[in-house]
């Protein structure tokens, strides 16, 4: 999926979905740390504006906090 197409299904995504897409797009960003260019970066930004449009940004930063918190998440999401 090219970033323009995530962008489209982030528009018509539920909030649940949106949860998923913070929670994945962090950790594949914390998997790309070392590459400031890649693509999850700009994915989670694109979630994060997502979440800005419908006014949820705290629905963002509670799927945030919830990585941040139990990192280990991550390894279902990288699976």
């Amino acid at each position: 999926m090219n970033l323009e197409e995530f962008r489209d299904s982030l528009e018509i995504a539920k909030e649940s979905e949106l949860i998923y897409y913070v929670q994945h797009c962090v950790c594949m960003s914390m998997a790309h740390m070392s590459n400031p260019r890649a693509d999850s970066h700009t994915m989670l930004d694109l979630v994060y504006a997502e979440c800005a449009r419908r006014g949820k940004e705290r629905l963002y930063d509670k799927a945030y906090e919830t990585v941040c918190r139990k990192p280990d998440v991550c390894k279902l999401f990288l699976a």
